[in-house]
């Protein structure tokens, strides 16, 4: 039987770094209505200074209450190629990890004690977490995550980092981008707790109200804008 499946967003990015852009992103979010999953489908294309392109393919799997519980990352870059799947048994608090190379495969099993959010390389998943974490009103919260710093050979297993997030409004304040006016809440992420003598520039995200979609990311020299959304009834 083919699942029910609707396409409920659409969208793409464009990626800056100061005025030149180097990548976009396409993604659309999915909702599997028989399983009552989402997932978010994403294509990244970036072109390096050699001319060479990098494409990113992400699937990204929610269960009902937004929690990640799938991310398949496949890369390709000229011959290179790598696939990496994390997967999280959330009864058992376990995450299993897969890492696949045109050579070899390697996989990684480790035991996890507290709810730990996949993070993947979409732009349109970089605030899930807020969907399903329930964020302190005062003060950072930190937030687990899980990601791999592998490449296209399987240098070492997933690491497990945590970072503070803090919504400087949560209300939807006006946002103008390409000159529409956009409502987005405004979050930051830190490296650190709050420590009043660190100095700890956060990354800043403007959230649309759909499934946290960001609209826009800034960090340093680097920007990434929405170009287009499209939410279907």
């Amino acid at each position: 039987m083919t699942p029910k499946a609707e396409i409920v967003l659409e969208g793409s990015y464009l990626y800056y770094k100061g005025e030149i852009n180097y990548s976009q992103e396409e993604f659309k979010l999915v909702h599997f209505s028989d399983a009552d999953t989402y997932h978010f489908y994403s294509e990244i294309l970036s072109r390096l200074e050699n001319g060479e392109f990098l494409k990113i393919l992400v699937r990204f799997e929610m269960n009902h209450q937004f929690f990640p519980t799938l991310v398949r990352v496949e890369k390709s870059l000229g011959s290179k190629y790598s696939l990496e799947t994390f997967k999280t048994d959330t009864n058992n608090f376990e995450l299993n990890y897969s890492f696949q190379t045109n050579q070899r495969v390697q996989d990684f099993k480790k035991n996890i004690t507290s709810r730990h959010y996949l993070v993947s390389p979409a732009v349109c998943t970089s605030a899930i977490f807020t969907l399903s974490k329930k964020m302190e009103v005062n003060s950072r919260t930190p937030i687990q995550l899980i990601s791999s710093e592998n490449e296209w050979n399987y240098d070492a297993p997933p690491v497990e980092k945590t970072v503070y997030a803090e919504f400087k409004t949560r209300e939807f304040n006006e946002l103008n981008l390409h000159g529409n006016s956009l409502s987005a809440s405004h979050l930051c992420l830190y490296e650190k707790d709050l420590n009043p003598n660190a100095e700890d520039r956060p990354v800043e995200l403007y959230l649309s109200k759909h499934y946290a979609v960001p609209y826009q990311i800034n960090y340093g020299d680097r920007k990434i804008v929405i170009k287009n959304l499209k939410k279907n009834n």
